[in-house]
């Protein structure tokens, strides 16, 4: 028998039933970001390649003693790239040569605006701002929104068996599922403010959960034997 919460299946034993009901639950969890990712640019350019290197390189390094001197952040150089405006359809520069070196900015969220505005000042570039969560936050959150859920299908599992006048018994088996669509974790990013507080960022975890099906009198009958010496 399948209803609209999860679906009922039977067959006859010494209670004159057996069997599973199955549903489907989903949570969700939220905590605010407590890590964040700047991403920075630093350009050099001039007459060669390597003119335009070197003072990337030079105001990369200029840039990263500003933002270690002010804040407590990992750095990451993710990116070294030259490009010919000789060769580009639309150069964007004058010169020659143009470099460009990208590096990672690892830091709490807290510590956001201080890194964008020595970043700015010291003459780079801020490409865009990630929020997220550690990964042991978003593990404690997996593990709440799971066990909510499981909750619930237990919750649905119980109304279900009870419009047919029967019991649930233990879980037989717990799957989980893929979120629907819409419901995944989606991480802010930094716009325009750096005094923007970013918005929390959301878990969801989703189950199907297979309980055994037993009559009624089954159940009570079990529960005055356990009070029985």
């Amino acid at each position: 028998m399948r209803l609209a919460a999860g679906f009922i299946t039977r067959s006859a034993d010494q209670w004159g039933v057996t069997g599973t009901v199955t549903t489907t639950a989903s949570a969700t969890r939220a905590a605010a970001p407590d890590s964040a990712t700047v991403a920075v640019t630093a350009l050099g350019e001039g007459s060669s390649a390597a003119r335009a290197r070197e003072r990337a390189r030079n105001r990369a390094a200029t840039v990263r003693t500003a933002i270690e001197a002010t804040a407590e952040v990992t750095i990451e150089t993710v990116d070294h790239r030259v490009t010919n405006s000789a060769a580009a359809f639309e150069p964007e520069t004058d010169a020659a040569f143009r470099a460009v070196e990208e590096f990672h900015v690892r830091c709490e969220p807290a510590a956001v605006a201080t890194v964008v505005v020595e970043a700015t000042d010291g003459g780079g570039g801020v490409d865009h701002v990630q929020f997220a969560l550690t990964d042991a936050t978003r593990a404690d959150l997996q593990e709440e929104a799971m066990t909510a859920a499981v909750d619930r299908a237990r919750q649905k599992a119980d109304r279900l068996a009870a419009a047919e006048g029967l019991a649930v018994g233990s879980a037989q088996t717990i799957t989980t599922q893929p979120a629907r669509p819409g419901s995944e974790p989606v991480d802010d990013a930094w716009e325009s403010d750096p005094a923007v507080h970013p918005a929390p960022i959301s878990v969801t975890e989703r189950v199907e959960v297979a309980y055994e099906l037993v009559a009624a009198e089954a159940t009570r009958q079990s529960g005055d034997d356990s009070g029985k010496d």
